[in-house]
C-alpha cells in the first residue's frame, strides 16, 4: 500500500520556520510521558527517548514488512549514521529508526532486517503497539492498520524472512525528525526518502511491489534526503 497517501503531519501556524537545507526548524519540548515511553532495540535492550538526553537524535519511522518505502528509508538512515561517524559526531548524535508495527517488529525481526544491510552503525528499534501508537501520534504521524483483502494477498511478494504472505500493512506518513540534547523537537521533514544510489539489499528489492520499485527509481515529491538531515544537524550543532 502507498504510505504517501496518508495525511502529512501538521504543525500550528508560527511553530515552524523553513530550514535552508530543507525541512523546518521548530522548538517544542517533548512531554514527559512521551520521553518515558518504553522502547527496545534490535538486541532486546530497553530504553526511552529520555535516555538520549544530552544528544541530538535523528528519528524516522518504518516497518520491516513494508513493500513501498521503508527499505529506502533504512538506506538513508544508514548513510546518515555513516556520515555522522565520518565527521566525528557519533558521540553527540544518535540515529534511530523506529518501527510503527508493534505486532510484527520484535527485536529478533529487527535484528534480521538490519543484518540484510550488513551494517549496525545506527539503531533499529520497536516497542509495544501502545507505546508506538502514542509516540507517533505525538509526532503527527500515527499509523493505521489496514488488513489486506484476499485478492491483495495474492498479488504481493512473499515476506523476505518468513516466505509467507503478509496479511496487513501499517499506513503512515513518512517523516524524519531531529531532537535536541535538551529533549526538544528541533527539526522536521517529510515525504518519501530519496536515496543517493538506491542500493537496497536484493532480498528487499524483490520484496517491493511495482509502486515500491517506482519509489526506488524516482520517488514522488515531497521527498526527504540524507543531505537535508545533515544540513539541519550542521546548523543545529553549530548553534549549540
Amino acid at each position: 500500500m502507498d504510505q504517501s497517501a496518508m495525511p502529512a503531519p501538521s504543525l500550528a501556524p508560527g511553530m515552524a520556520t523553513a530550514a535552508p537545507g530543507g525541512g523546518s526548524f521548530l522548538s517544542e519540548k517533548l512531554p514527559a510521558e512521551v520521553l518515558a515511553l518504553p522502547l527496545f532495540d534490535s538486541a532486546g535492550n530497553t530504553f526511552t527517548l529520555g535516555d538520549y538526553s544530552g544528544k541530538y537524535v535523528v528519528i524516522t519511522n518504518f516497518l520491516t514488512s513494508c513493500h513501498e518505502i521503508c527499505p529506502m528509508t533504512t538506506i538513508n538512515m544508514r548513510d546518515i549514521a555513516r556520515a555522522v561517524s565520518a565527521v566525528g559526531l557519533a558521540s553527540k548524535v544518535a540515529v534511530l529508526e523506529l518501527s510503527v508495527d508493534g505486532e510484527r517488529d520484535t527485536a529478533p525481526r529487527l535484528a534480521a532486517y538490519q543484518a540484510l544491510f550488513n551494517d549496525r552503525s545506527w539503531t533499529m528499534a520497536g516497542g509495544s503497539s501502545a507505546s508506538l501508537s502514542a509516540l507517533w501520534k505525538y509526532f503527527g504521524a500515527p499509523a493505521k492498520k489496514e488488513v489486506f483483502s484476499a485478492a491483495d494477498v495474492t498479488t504481493l511478494p512473499q515476506d523476505w524472512q518468513t516466505g509467507k504472505s503478509d496479511t496487513y500493512d501499517m499506513m503512515h506518513s513518512d517523516v524524519v525528525i531531529i531532537l535536541g540534547p535538551d529533549s526538544t523537537w528541533r527539526w522536521l521533514d517529510l515525504g518519501s526518502p530519496k536515496t543517493t544510489k538506491g542500493d537496497i539489499p536484493q532480498a528487499l528489492k524483490t520484496y517491493l511491489t511495482q509502486d515500491g520499485q517506482q519509489n526506488l527509481a524516482a520517488p514522488e515529491e515531497p521527498t526527504w534526503s540524507v543531505e537535508a538531515v545533515l544540513a539541519a544537524l550542521t546548523q543545529l550543532t553549530m548553534a549549540g
